[in-house]
């Protein structure tokens, strides 16, 4: 133990003197021997030149921290597993990936067939691990997946164990330094499933409930007004709208939500509840939402459509309700100067959308999407629109030749 490296043999094989291998036989790990060897089992007359002397009789403080067999397979001992188990991990699910090498073989081998909620404990062998090189740079004993480290050690009794203590004859590991596996190490990982997914996932949609009156449905382009609870997939509450007492309002369509609520959220009704859960590639991603939600999150939303208003046909902002006037220009045009300016077209087009002949695209801003139907009227950029620039978007000239 003073070369600071740990004893690692294969018993039985001819690589220790035949009392160490009889010795070692029948031992567990943590248990510690008092080893007495005469000469014949040990180097006999002849003891080894300069370090053993002839016919001695060899005493060994023995501790077994680990021991495997190259026959070894991963072990696995489940202690907790949820009521409800629907889907288990497989081949690719996510994070990690699994069984594309991005894990030790070993751990490929244990995380497969646990599903969320569930706990185990994985035992892997060196040979699924990190063999005699060891490795173990990237871990951190403060990550969720931190392994508690033991191996194989023979230490004299007169040398002072570093950071470990013994009492009695039980021993209690030192603590391993961040980045230090050593070689051949078994692993013990203990595993916590908080959640998973496949790349290949969709988003999951289950309505709880729908009104008798379930008609009209949302579509893209409708301004929606929703309740909602976040969860991750263990139930850990990310944010809710139901507590506050508020709405949280979109444009199905516009981006105004990650793309896994905006599936979810379509052909719903007002009234409606349902439970969508979406997979982190249509969510927020493997980088998460810093202090809000974990990267590579799956998300389950509860939700409930309070209200519901027909968007436009896409591409309009503002459409007609019925034959619009022959003489619109001249109506916007009050003072009858031939120019009509941002303050007149604005008043106008307010006046149509209260009196329900026109209408501007629910749940975005009005003033700007006027300002923006006066610019593109405003073909020179003057500031002013003419009778000559003035265009319904159907009247609006096709350049075939484009």
């Amino acid at each position: 133990y003073d070369r600071d490296s740990t004893f690692n043999v294969f018993v039985g094989k001819g690589q220790l003197i035949t009392g160490m291998d009889q010795a070692l036989v029948g031992m567990c790990v943590n248990e510690r021997r008092f080893m007495k060897i005469p000469p014949k089992l040990a180097y006999g007359s002849e003891g080894v030149s300069g370090v053993i002397p002839p016919n001695s009789v060899l005493h060994f403080d023995v501790l077994l921290m680990d021991i495997w067999n190259s026959e070894d397979q991963v072990q696995i001992h489940t202690y907790f597993k949820p009521p409800s188990c629907p889907r288990t991990i497989q081949v690719s699910d996510f994070d990690t990936y699994v069984g594309i090498g991005w894990l030790i073989p070993g751990m490929d081998k244990g995380l497969l067939g646990m599903c969320v909620g569930e706990k185990r404990i994985i035992t892997i062998p060196p040979f699924l691990a990190y063999g005699e090189d060891g490795d173990g740079k990237s871990f951190s004993l403060l990550e969720p997946l931190s392994p508690t480290l033991i191996f194989i050690a023979v230490v004299n009794s007169n040398i002072v164990l570093l950071g470990n203590k013994v009492v009695g004859h039980s021993f209690i590991p030192h603590v391993c330094p961040l980045g230090n596996i050593p070689s051949l190490a078994v692993l013990v990982f203990d595993i916590h499933v908080i959640d998973f997914h496949n790349p290949s996932d969709s988003i999951s949609i289950t309505s709880h409930y729908k009104p008798p009156d379930c008609s009209v449905l949302s579509k893209r382009g409708d301004y929606l007004k929703y309740h909602y609870d976040a969860s991750l997939l263990d139930g850990t509450l990310l944010d809710s709208k139901w507590n506050l007492g508020k709405t949280y309002n979109i444009v199905l369509g516009s981006g105004q939500v990650v793309l896994g609520m905006d599936m979810g959220l379509r052909e719903m009704c007002v009234g409606e509840k349902r439970t969508v859960i979406i997979p982190p590639h249509l969510g927020y991603g493997e980088a998460g939402v810093d202090g809000e939600v974990p990267g590579s999150a799956v998300l389950v939303f509860d939700i409930e459509l309070l209200e519901l208003v027909a968007g436009l046909p896409e591409g309009y902002m503002f459409i007609w309700n019925g034959e619009v006037s022959p003489n619109l220009f001249e109506e916007i045009d009050k003072d009858g100067n031939g120019e009509v300016l941002l303050e007149e077209f604005s008043e106008y087009i307010h006046a149509q959308v209260a009196s329900g002949k026109g209408k501007l695209a629910p749940g975005f801003d009005a003033e700007l999407i006027v300002k923006n139907m006066f610019t593109n009227q405003d073909r020179n950029g003057d500031g002013k629109v003419t009778a000559e620039e003035f265009k319904l978007k159907d009247q609006e000239a096709k350049h075939d030749e484009l």
